[in-house]
């Protein structure tokens, strides 16, 4: 028997991809746990785990312990740093 996967992989990828839209169309976007909860209704643990994987991708960098800004990329317009 095939485990049915409990997660809904399309409100999923919708809502990450909603969340990285508004950090590229916003520069002055900052984040936290708290405020991706508020935002967007997460839990605790999946705010961190979305945050901790924006950073790794350099689309958001810490700036101090736990608040986190648009990151900047090598070579992009000056708009977009």
């Amino acid at each position: 028997m095939a485990n049915k996967e409990r997660r809904n992989r399309t409100a999923r990828s919708a809502l990450l991809q909603a969340i990285v839209n508004s950090v590229l169309q916003n520069p002055s976007v900052t984040l936290s746990v708290d405020t991706l909860q508020a935002w967007v209704g997460l839990s605790k643990d999946a705010a961190e785990r979305i945050l901790v994987r924006l950073a790794d991708s350099g689309l958001v960098r810490e700036i101090r312990e736990g608040v986190f800004v648009r990151g900047t990329w090598p070579g992009a317009l000056p708009a977009w740093r």
